[in-house]
């Protein structure tokens, strides 16, 4: 058996994707350091499931991932507002946030959550927040400040209602993400369409 680093997620537009990397550039600019998500690799994930998850278990993970794609139909998602997690002071990620179909992408979280918690992949203890991940700090408690974090709050202030579009959501997929020297890889195992 292979073990396999495995999330669940629905996928941004290019369009959206674009735009949310131009807002990832004007923190850069503003001289935010951080690790920043490539276009191609964003997307916004609905569970995590793990590290070391045996491949014997694809079969059930797309079933559920079938049943609950199966009980929501396609909504628009828009995505505006830049912050971080889990505070200025102390970042870790940066993202844009989920303004429109925030409520549907959050009822699609849980129902795929509810149909994985019993083949043993649990949801995490916080709660759900919805975003799209731009960048992640390295380092410390230090990372992406030039000074006192004066910097940083400035450059997220410049952003904080930036404009991230809006897409319909037609599909949940299931990724693989590889890590290697070169940088992560995400591979698509799965896609269920959302209910017609």
């Amino acid at each position: 058996m292979r073990q396999m680093r495995l999330f669940i997620a629905v996928d941004p537009s290019a369009e959206m994707a674009a735009r949310a990397a131009r807002i990832a550039d004007r923190l850069r600019g503003a001289g935010v350091e951080a690790a920043w998500v490539q276009p191609s690799q964003m997307h916004l994930t609905l569970q995590f499931l793990g590290d070391d998850v045996d491949d014997a278990d694809l079969h059930r993970i797309c079933q559920a991932i079938d049943t609950a794609a199966a009980t929501t139909p396609p909504f628009r998602l828009s995505c505006s507002g830049v912050g971080v997690f889990p505070d200025p002071r102390r970042p870790r990620v940066a993202w844009l946030g989920v303004g429109e179909g925030a409520a549907e992408v959050t009822a699609l979280h849980d129902a795929v959550a509810a149909l994985l918690e019993p083949l043993g992949f649990p949801p995490e203890a916080r709660g759900y927040r919805p975003h799209l991940t731009l960048g992640r700090f390295r380092g410390g408690s230090r990372s992406g400040r030039s000074d006192d974090g004066a910097g940083l709050a400035a450059a997220l202030e410049s952003v904080r209602d930036a404009d991230g579009g809006s897409t319909t959501i037609r599909r949940v997929c299931l990724y693989e993400s590889r890590l290697s020297r070169e940088g992560t890889a995400y591979d698509r195992l799965h896609a269920a369409a959302l209910r017609d």
